[in-house]
């Protein structure tokens, strides 16, 4: 499909400013309100992380003034200190959304980022609910636009740092009512600062590029609507976006087929806090154990087919502490098969990533690129002392789009994340404003219920 000059940000811009949500298919509209969900639970659960709190108590001494909540910290600061702390704690546990193909993890920025806006700007749950939408369909366009072939962009960028901060801008400029031209500003202000690679991948700072992502795109929108002015072309124009972050753009993934392809219909969500590309091979080795109960200390080895994307990423044998643990299929194969189990506790870095249990059987573990593996594949063999083996295949993980979680499972993975910060009786009720998000009058209702 051929594009003229500057039709590109133009085009994104208009869509998202003339859209009708009613007359979105149902599927999106429910998709929507999954992803909106998944990730409020993600960010309830990790508000008082260790590393969410230092991040408060140092930036927290230069906010502003009290206007929008803090989950989970019983406070409130200024609306983009409260996106960015709200944003970290979404991604803080590794346990967010992911869009199968671009592999791009788009809600918790841009929710955190719309909530905040919901305190300052009020609007109705259904208006807050089609800009994050509209985020979230941005965002995993930008990213399959920029880095999956036939697009050629460089791997080394973290696909989620240079694209979310559009979608962010992108959600609140369509709760601000910008118009196209001041949408396309917005767009150009936060696209001008995406920034992030995957050399910090194992650190907190992975989860820090997309929340700061989320707190400039919120910025940027606020700044486009009093009349700061960007280039309106930033994708497209000469030395812009585009020819910054890929070699060859599709141009067609990133702007074909408005209101006929949803790539929001292709977002999926974790059931375990780590690298999704994980997910599989965890789903196997958790099935080979219940159906086989091996005593792991009978276990020879464990051979691993892995998709290109479990090894270029989580290929990382014995990790030192609990971030590097989210990225290492060694740790959680290791977990699967000893504790059987691979929950938020089993990255805590006294009790499981030191344990020296996990940490022997971890040298058992052999992983081996096979390129015909799809990301949510995989084959695990299990060789015993006495020369049994036993195999099992994962064709689609659990949480991906052909075997996707159900809304009970989402419900029950927002309790286990939202009781231990704000108790039982709270996570209930947070969880039911949450699903009925789009009946809401005032959408800063739900932020300020989850203090």
């Amino acid at each position: 499909m051929a594009y003229t000059p500057n039709e590109i940000t133009a085009r994104m811009a208009d869509f998202a400013v003339t859209t009708d949500p009613t007359m979105w298919p149902d599927a999106v509209r429910r998709e929507a309100l999954r992803s909106f969900f998944n990730v409020v639970g993600c960010a309830i659960g990790g508000a008082r992380h260790g590393m969410v709190d230092i991040a408060d108590k140092t930036l927290g001494a230069f906010a502003g003034a009290p206007q929008a909540t803090l989950f989970g910290r019983g406070r409130k600061a200024d609306v983009l200190h409260a996106s960015l702390i709200n944003g970290l704690a979404s991604s803080i546990y590794s346990f967010d959304d992911t869009h199968e193909t671009a592999v791009v993890h788009p809600s918790g920025p841009i929710a955190t980022a719309a909530l905040a806006l919901t305190e300052l700007r009020p609007v109705s749950g259904a208006d807050m609910l089609a800009g994050f939408a509209l985020g979230v369909e941005m965002t995993c366009r930008l990213c399959l636009g920029t880095t999956v072939p036939p697009a050629d962009g460089s791997f080394a960028w973290s696909g989620t740092g240079i694209t979310v901060g559009l979608g962010a801008a992108v959600a609140a400029g369509r709760m601000l009512r910008l118009d196209t031209q001041r949408m396309r500003v917005a767009m150009g202000l936060a696209l001008s600062q995406a920034s992030g690679f995957r050399a910090m991948h194992g650190t907190a700072a992975v989860a820090f590029m997309p929340a700061h992502a989320g707190q400039m795109g919120l910025r940027a929108a606020l700044m486009a609507e009093r009349g700061f002015t960007a280039g309106l072309s930033a994708l497209e124009g000469h030395y812009g976006y585009l020819s910054v972050f890929c070699t060859q753009p599709n141009l067609d993934a990133l702007a074909g087929g408005f209101g006929e392809r949803w790539e929001l219909l292709s977002n999926t969500f974790k059931p375990y806090p780590c690298g999704i590309v994980i997910h599989p091979i965890i789903d196997a080795c958790l099935k080979l154990r219940a159906d086989h109960a091996p005593d792991p200390e009978r276990i020879a080895s464990v051979s691993i087919q892995a998709s290109p994307g479990a090894m270029k990423l989580c290929n990382n044998r014995n990790p030192k502490d609990e971030m590097q643990a989210h990225v290492s299929l060694h740790h959680w194969t290791a977990l699967a098969f000893i504790r059987g189990t691979a929950r938020i506790q089993d990255m805590d870095t006294e009790t499981a990533v030191r344990d020296p249990a996990l940490m022997a059987f971890q040298d058992k573990v052999n992983a081996t690129l096979n390129p015909a593996i799809a990301a949510d594949q995989t084959e695990v063999t299990i060789a015993m002392t006495d020369g049994t083996t036993h195999t099992c295949r994962i064709e689609h993980g659990i949480g991906s789009r052909l075997n996707p979680m159900s809304d009970t499972d989402l419900e029950q993975k927002f309790a286990g994340l939202a009781e231990p910060v704000v108790g039982a009786a709270r996570s209930k009720e947070l969880i039911a404003r949450t699903w009925s998000i789009a009946d809401t009058p005032d959408a800063g209702e739900l932020s300020r219920a989850a203090a």
